[in-house]
This record gives C-alpha cells, sequence and structure tokens, in this order.
C-alpha cells in the first residue's frame, strides 16, 4: 500500500517552517559536517561488525573451535544488536539522536576493549555482546540524523553515502587483520576498533547537532530554545514558536508506534528485514573463514573482504543515487535478486581464489546496494517522529535473521564432519556441500524482495 502527502508528508509544511528551508536549500557547510560525523560512525561500525569474522579462523585454532562453536561466537555480536535496536531506537525519538549516538560510542568502545582482553570463549562471546549493543542502537540512528540533514535533493543519496561508510571500515579492518595476522595477532583488530571508536566521541560530542525533523515533531521539554540553537547552527533564521504538532503524534513513543495502522506495517517490515539479514550475514560473516579453511591460507579471506568492500562502497553510494532517480523499489529488487544470485555463486566456486577475488566486488556491491535500499524502504514508512523507532524494530526483527544467518549456516556447515544437521531441538542425517548451503541460504533474498516490495510509502518529498 502506497502513502500519500496528507500523511504527514513535507508538502503539509509551511515555506517558512526551518525543515523546508532546511530541505529546499543547497546543502551547506554546517550539514555537511554533520554527516561527515555521521559517516564516520557508520565506518567504525562496518570495523567493528566484521572485526571477529577476521579474526575467526585465529581464534579457531588457538581455542580449538567447532564450525558451529565459531557460528554462534559470530552470530552473538548480532544477538546485541537486536538489543541494542530495541532498546536504543525509543531512546531516539523520545530524548533525542544525539544522546543516543553517543551512548552507542561509548558501548562500541567498551566492546572492542574487552575483546581485544578475551582470554576464552566466553569472555568474547560477553564482548561482542556488548560492541553489538552498541552498534545495534546506532545502526537505527545514525544514517537517520544522516537523512534528516540532507535537503531533499539529496536524502538518498546522503543515506547511501553512511551506508557505504560501512565498507570503508571493512577495508581498514582488512589491512589491520592482514598486518595483526602475520606480525601480530588477532587482539590487534579489536585494540584498533576501541581506539577509533574512544577518538571519535569528543568529535561527535562537541559537532554533531540534534535533528530538526526530531525538535520540531517531537518537542520535547525545552524544544524551543534547543530548536533554535540548532537553527544558529545551521545559519537558519530562529523562531518565535514552535509550530503545531502532526496529527497522530503523542506524548510517549511506544504508545504511538502501536497505532494499527502501524503495527501492521511493522509486521511486514520485520519479515521483509529478518529474510534480508538471514542471507546477508550468512555470507558477511562466513566468508573470510570459508576462504580461509579451503585455501589454507588466512590472508586471503582478508584479501577477498577487501575487495568484497570496494564493491560496497561503489554499490551502496551507486544504489543511493539511481533511488532518487527510479525509486527506491526498483533499486531494491535489483539488488535483492543480484545478492541472491551470488551467494548461491560463491558456493559454487569457493575452492577458487580467482573466481572468488572477481565475485568479491560485485557481492559487495550487491549486499549494500540493498542495504541502502532496503533501510530507506524502512525509513520512508514511518512519520519523522517515529523513524528511528520504526527503524529499531524493524533492524530488531532484522538481527533475529542476522542471528539466524550464520547459526543457521554454522549448523549446516558442520554437518560435512559430522554426517548429521543439528539444531538442538530437532536433528537429520545430511552432509551437505558449502554449495548446496549457499544455495538454500539464497533463496532468504528472493523471499524479502517479494515482502519489502509490498511496504508503504508515508513521506512525500517536496
Amino acid at each position: 500500500m502506497e502513502g500519500t502527502a496528507e500523511l504527514t508528508g513535507t508538502d503539509s509544511l509551511p515555506p517558512d517552517d526551518p525543515r523546508q528551508v532546511l530541505g529546499n536549500r543547497r546543502m551547506t557547510f554546517p550539514q555537511y559536517r554533520v554527516i561527515a560525523i555521521c559517516v564516520l560512525v557508520n565506518m567504525i561500525d562496518g570495523y567493528d561488525i566484521l572485526a571477529i569474522s577476521l579474526a575467526g579462523a585465529s581464534l579457531k585454532a588457538d581455542w580449538g573451535l567447532s564450525d558451529a562453536a565459531l557460528g554462534t561466537l559470530l552470530a552473538m555480536h548480532l544477538v546485541g544488536m537486536a538489543a541494542g535496536a530495541l532498546a536504543v531506537s525509543p531512546v531516539a525519538d523520545q530524548w533525542g539522536r544525539r544522546p543516543a549516538v553517543l551512548a552507542c560510542l561509548l558501548l562500541m568502545s567498551v566492546g572492542m576493549a574487552f575483546a581485544a582482553l578475551s582470554g576464552d570463549y566466553w569472555q568474547m562471546m560477553a564482548a561482542r555482546l556488548v560492541t553489538g549493543l552498541g552498534i545495534g542502537g546506532m545502526t537505527s540512528t545514525v544514517g537517520m540524523l544522516a537523512l534528516e540533514y540532507a535537503n531533499y535533493r539529496h536524502r538518498e543519496f546522503t543515506a547511501s553515502v553512511v551506508a557505504s561508510a560501512y565498507p570503508v571500515g571493512t577495508i581498514i579492518g582488512a589491512f589491520v587483520a592482514a598486518s595483526a595476522l602475520q606480525g601480530l595477532d588477532w587482539r590487534a583488530i579489536f585494540w584498533v576498533g576501541a581506539a577509533l571508536s574512544a577518538g571519535l566521541f569528543p568529535l561527535a560530542f562537541i559537532y554533531m547537532a540534534e535533528s530538526l525533523d526530531f525538535l520540531l515533531n517531537r518537542q520535547p521539554k525545552n524544544a524551543l530554545r534547543a530548536s533554535n540553537r540548532v537553527l544558529g547552527r545551521m545559519n537558519i533564521p530562529q523562531i518565535e514558536h514552535l509550530p503545531p504538532r502532526p496529527e497522530g503524534v503523542q506524548d510517549a513513543v511506544l504508545r504511538e508506534i502501536r497505532q494499527p495502522m502501524h503495527v501492521k506495517e511493522l509486521l511486514k517490515l520485520f519479515l521483509a528485514h529478518a529474510l534480508n539479514m538471514f542471507g546477508w550475514y550468512f555470507i558477511i560473516q562466513w566468508a573470510p573463514p570459508l576462504i580461509a579453511e579451503t585455501s589454507g591460507d588466512p590472508v586471503l579471506g582478508a584479501d577477498y573482504s577487501q575487495y568484497f568492500s570496494y564493491g560496497g562502497i561503489i554499490g551502496g553510494m551507486t544504489a543511493g543515487y539511481l533511488c532518487g532517480l527510479f525509486g527506491t523499489r526498483q533499486i531494491m529488487w535489483f539488488t535483492m535478486l543480484s545478492m541472491g544470485a551470488l551467494i548461491a555463486l560463491f558456493g559454487q566456486y569457493v575452492e577458487s581464489a580467482g573466481v572468488l577475488l572477481l565475485i568479491a566486488p560485485f557481492m559487495g556491491a550487491a549486499l549494500f546496494g540493498s542495504a541502502t535500499a532496503n533501510w530507506l524502504t524502512i525509513a520512508f514508512a514511518f512519520p519523522p517522529q517515529l523513524r528511528a523507532t520504526g527503524l529499531g524494530f524493524a533492524t530488531t526483527a532484522g538481527r533475529i535473521g542476522a542471528v539466524g544467518g550464520p547459526w543457521v549456516g554454522g549448523r549446516l556447515l558442520d554437518s560435512r564432519a559430522s554426517g548429521e544437521v543439528d539444531f538442538g531441538l530437532f536433528s537429520f542425517e545430511a552432509s551437505m556441500t558449502i554449495a548446496a548451503v549457499c544455495a538454500v541460504i539464497a533463496v532468504s533474498a528472493v523471499l524479502s524482495a517479494i515482502t519489502f516490495s509490498r511496504a508503504r510509502l508515508w513521506q512525500v518529498k517536496s
């Protein structure tokens, strides 16, 4: 179902409303500065998420982990991400985007430092859980803040630039991992991540401004004073009184999001994003250790990640630009179907280093292009005062899929040695090849695209 302009669209705002002024004018330095900080934050997200995959082969050897145990460890920070998205997103809509981002940066710093100090499997599990809490909250907040500071013409592309910062972080991770695995050890990967998060905190504290969409739609305590402070920083004329709140806005975020029209959309997006993340995180978490295993060279997995990330940068930004030209839904279909096909292709050629390095940039482009299109689909399904909560709740469902992808993949891959697929509550005899496992996982991308195609469009741009 498509939304219309009468549903809290930007067309309903008067021309002198600060949100219209910000959205219709040319981009200015203060806007670019906020967006640049968001890009840096998401870059560190990319580094932190991939860190455990890059260290996975070394951890498996050092601690004698099975494929199933490694799969659980790869999935643990995704459990934290689900909890972080669920807990932090209402905070961003109730009390502001800025405090949510700062709190998440602290959690990421602590979690990565704890991972570097881990002495066994269970300590690493706890460290990845804490890191995931910060990353999960950040995922549903930082891209939205950048989108809300971009003008209307560049909103889709801005979201894609922030999303594309993630593979930049994975490139940094690949370089660090290559150095650490050759001359140091896996702990250096996590120490660098902790330093990056901690170093960005003061920059974000000083220069990251609160969202005008949040302040003028939600209108928390002292909203007029806070809005005028932001307007001064953005070189926009200050206002004497707050505009009327949009129809349907309630004081409590969780009460507002429970309205039937929002609940119906949330359930639809829960399923779509869970299916997407199931395949997305299987391939991003399992590809490096599988390549290291089949080639006997842990550095080859890091090389694959570099090429994957280069493609991700180009694919993510290109998808955002094309969403602005042709529509989000069309680009979503193309990137999701490409993602499914490439996951299946990876399984067929996992033992061919040359083919894998050729596939890697296309895989990155498909995954991050789909991430951009799907993120925009979710963001535009909700009004501004519920964007963080809608994104966070949908992301939480996505994390269920994100946890399930590596975990289910680990159980299926473990059948190569055991001859049995064991899911705990039930098991059956089977011995699946890597190609067969990848083909099964690829189906989730097609199912996700079908479900995402039915999402509504709430926000109509001027």
